[in-house]
């Protein structure tokens, strides 16, 4: 019995630091890749190499420490897998130049948080908040909103969101526009529900909350306006935050009125110019409502067939929607639609978030994924969703402690 317990320590202390050194390491290989990108570097994709190693590392590790709630992911990752590769060979029926390379490196990046939950369930099991978690996590956030400052000030191209000088907006060493807004929503929602429902008053929640508005995507402007809509509703009087609101409005303007004229004035002028070249719903979706008729309809009418419809066939490189549920369908199927979801949704079932405010999120992200790429198929966002789980578990967790420990 001893030497089990002694075990199971061990086991929770490696996936901790494979967890956190992985994170750090991702961070900062993403934002050299996105230097030598925006650089028109010859090879950018280290950053990818350096996910594939850590990825093999977890899949190694995670069988050798196999438990229930292991072998449980592992069958869905197998399962997953056997749905791609039967896709990609009725695929290659009929489609000649199928890029089995490319499409197997986006698998990785699907099958990358399941994966990654082979440490989480471990690190989970700890008794008392590993305060390392939080502390990582928030150094690396505030580090990478400090650039997000200094891109502001100085116009450094390589902190943009955007590769174009035509659209305003700034995400640090962050690669991807998408995977910026899903990194900011998740970091948003940690400190908001850490402040407003736990009671946690910490200098992060601005530290996060401000600059995420430099980011200037329309995901994170969505993710606002519906979480402040949402606080305004169920937390707090209307008459009183109105006048809150309406001072602190005023008094943010006073102060940054340009910075936020060029946010305001840039943001609405693409938009329009999006809305004059297709409508609403292109402006709406960034064109990718034309998708579904150029890229979708072609594919399925032209290259599937019967067993496609079920274990999918997506070639990624000419096919790819960018809007998580119709590429997640066409990457799995309708077989593995179900399974991949039905994992989600029992990673998702495991962070205790009050009920309204876990419908609430639960909506707002569904939304968010459907009308966006870059949340199932990025390892970075699915890396920052499982912090956001295991920082939330343990802040409940340590709070409820406290709660029982205090005198009567």
């Amino acid at each position: 019995m001893k030497r089990y317990v002694i075990k199971s320590e061990t086991i929770r202390r490696i996936s901790l630091a494979i967890l956190l050194t992985s994170f750090v390491i991702f961070f900062f290989s993403d934002g050299i890749s996105k230097i030598l990108y925006r650089s028109d570097s010859d090879f950018h994709r280290y950053s990818r190499i350096i996910k594939a190693i850590f990825t093999f590392i977890i899949l190694i590790y995670g069988t050798l420490t196999l438990n229930r709630t292991k072998a449980d992911i592992l069958i869905c990752i197998v399962l997953l897998t056997l749905s791609f590769f039967v896709g990609q060979f009725f695929l290659g029926q009929k489609l000649d130049d199928v890029d089995i390379v490319e499409n197997s490196s986006t698998l990785f990046k699907y099958l990358f948080p399941f994966i990654y939950f082979f440490l989480v369930s471990d690190v989970l099991k700890f008794d008392e908040f590993p305060k390392i978690i939080k502390e990582t996590y928030y150094r690396i956030l505030a580090f990478n909103n400090v650039l997000i400052i200094v891109g502001l000030i100085t116009g450094a191209f390589f902190l943009t969101t955007y590769k174009g000088p035509w659209r305003f907006g700034y995400d640090g060493l962050i690669f991807a526009q998408n995977e910026a807004s899903f990194v900011f929503i998740f970091a948003i929602t940690t400190v908001y529900y850490r402040r407003f429902y736990l009671g946690i008053k910490e200098w992060m929640f601005w530290i996060v909350l401000l600059p995420s508005i430099l980011v200037a995507t329309k995901g994170i402007f969505l993710y606002l306006i519906v979480l402040a809509l949402f606080h305004i509703l169920i937390r707090v009087s209307l008459v009183k935050v109105l006048g809150i609101l309406a001072g602190l409005l005023t008094f943010v303007y006073i102060l940054l009125n340009s910075f936020i004229n060029e946010i305001l004035l840039n943001s609405y002028a693409v938009f329009m110019y999006m809305y004059n070249k297709g409508g609403l719903l292109f402006a709406l979706l960034s064109g990718r409502d034309q998708f579904i008729n150029e890229k979708l309809v072609p594919l399925i009418s032209g290259y599937w067939v019967f067993p496609n419809y079920i274990f999918g066939g997506q070639e990624v490189k000419d096919y790819y929607i960018e809007m998580g549920f119709f590429d997640l369908f066409l990457f799995f199927g309708l077989f593995g639609c179900i399974i991949y979801l039905y994992v989600f949704y029992r990673i998702f079932s495991l962070i205790p978030f009050e009920r309204k405010f876990k419908i609430f999120f639960a909506l707002s992200l569904l939304v968010i994924i459907a009308t966006a790429g870059h949340f199932f198929e990025s390892g970075i966002a699915g890396l920052h969703f499982l912090l956001m789980l295991l920082i939330i578990h343990f802040s409940i967790k340590q709070k409820n402690q406290e709660m029982v420990s205090k005198p009567k």
